[in-house]
């Protein structure tokens, strides 16, 4: 797990760097977020790390990093792997080779490194929310399909079964601007003042740019965050990895 650890702080490195040099702005986000505040870095059992992106500068980030990241490491995305279907991108390191029993679908992916997610912030009506959402699984699904990462059984089940979680929609917002993650398994919606302005967390030997107001949106997401989940739930996600 250090083993792991190290290579995504290097990973998460990189990718700061050339964001910030670039005034492209960027935040932790997730489990990444919760272990720089209760952690000062990593959760013990995380192999996990999480960038939120903005909309309206994603497309320039992603241009900056396919030309900036060093040799070991590239932008995975539909330019690169031809069965990709996130809508998001992410990093891929080429030093590594993970096999994801949590997330089997990432294993039809030609390379199998380990990956740091570059979540996309879209700023949108409060009101607007529940099509929004409703339209990312759908296009999910649809992408899912068309490259034949699943069944036609799969695909109608989950449309059929689609809920939206409750607790993203709050009728007094209105028209609202809010932010909302892109992201169909796990959308969460964050007010803007409790994004911005981003500021620095101690994040282990370094500091990456994270929201304004930290305990708000792990409280909205985990609840009470300080408190550790028991033993059994203390996983991360791959199942097996070589170094190369």
């Amino acid at each position: 797990m250090q083993k792991i650890q190290e290579r995504l702080l290097y990973m998460a490195k990189s990718a700061a760097k050339i964001l910030e040099e670039k005034n492209i702005p960027y935040m932790i986000a997730y489990g990444t977020l919760l272990g720089a505040v209760r952690h000062k870095g990593f959760i013990e059992w995380d192999d996990d790390f999480d960038l939120n992106l903005f909309e309206d500068s994603y497309q320039e980030a992603i241009n900056y990093l396919r030309e900036e990241l060093p040799d070991d490491l590239f932008v995975e995305d539909e330019k690169t792997e031809p069965k990709f279907f996130h809508a998001w991108a992410r990093l891929k390191d080429l030093k590594t080779e993970v096999f994801n029993a949590a997330f089997a679908q990432d294993n039809f992916y030609r390379h199998k490194g380990i990956n740091l997610d570059l979540y996309k912030l879209k700023k949108i009506s409060a009101n607007k929310l529940s099509a929004y959402i409703e339209e990312e699984n759908l296009n999910y699904l649809n992408r899912r399909l068309k490259k034949n990462l699943i069944t036609t059984e799969e695909y109608e089940s989950r449309i059929k079964n689609f809920q939206i979680d409750p607790q993203n929609f709050i009728k007094e917002d209105g028209d609202k601007l809010i932010y909302a993650v892109i992201n169909p398994y796990k959308c969460k919606r964050h007010y803007i003042e409790d994004i911005l302005p981003l500021k620095k967390y101690k994040f282990e030997d370094t500091e990456f740019y994270g929201p304004n107001n930290a305990d708000k949106i792990l409280t909205e997401i985990y609840g009470d965050y300080m408190k550790l989940p028991p033993v059994e739930e203390r996983k991360g996600h791959y199942s097996k990895i070589i170094f190369k």
